[in-house]
């Protein structure tokens, strides 16, 4: 094989799949420049294709999800009613007669109750819908974060070990050169040496 470029992404994935942590299956790699593009590429796409539309869906619920105020304002009339039947049940229960003016006063307390209650409701969702939205989209940086933390990380050792790999063989040639010339003075002092005998 001719490096991981020649292969197909189905084929790269199978790799993957069948030889974790058993390089002597492996094929040559030729090029290693060429396979890391071409595998980074490969990541690169199966992220479009597999999780791109999950990640903004996310975004955009962190941007724009009010489920749970409109959860309050739906349960603010639901509590308005049960207070009012609840109200409605004990008078009956208890066989109280309220005069005209005692059940005006009563329904406006419940009213005026329902009313602050549905307030303290809906303000106390809002605050918990921001905090779950920012929650969101701070676990979503996160998991960026550390995805580009590890990518700088791996960029950073393969360009350390470009250099290094350079500066070996830059000193391999400086040594080859040495030693060429050393075993030419050795030749031209071997040769004086024959010739003044």
């Amino acid at each position: 094989m001719n490096g991981l470029g020649s292969l197909t992404p189905e084929e790269i994935e199978q790799i993957r799949r069948n030889y974790r942590g058993n390089s002597a299956a492996l094929p040559t790699v030729s090029d290693p420049d060429k396979a890391y593009a071409d595998l980074t590429r490969q990541e690169y796409l199966d992220y479009v294709t597999n999780y791109r539309d999950f990640e903004m869906g996310l975004i955009d619920k962190a941007t724009t999800d009010t489920s749970l105020i409109d959860q309050a304002r739906e349960d603010r009339e639901k509590a308005s009613a049960l207070t009012a039947g609840i109200a409605e049940r004990n008078r009956s229960r208890y066989g109280a007669a309220l005069t005209p003016m005692q059940q005006q006063q009563q329904d406006r307390r419940l009213q005026l109750g329902n009313t602050l209650g549905g307030i303290q409701a809906v303000s106390d969702a809002k605050i918990a819908q921001r905090e779950s939205n920012t929650r969101l989209l701070s676990d979503l940086i996160n998991i960026g974060q550390g995805v580009n933390r590890s990518s700088q990380q791996q960029l950073a050792a393969s360009a350390a070990n470009k250099v290094q790999l350079d500066n070996a063989y830059q000193q391999a040639k400086a040594n080859s050169r040495a030693q060429t010339y050393s075993t030419i003075g050795s030749l031209g002092a071997m040769a004086i040496f024959a010739l003044a005998f």
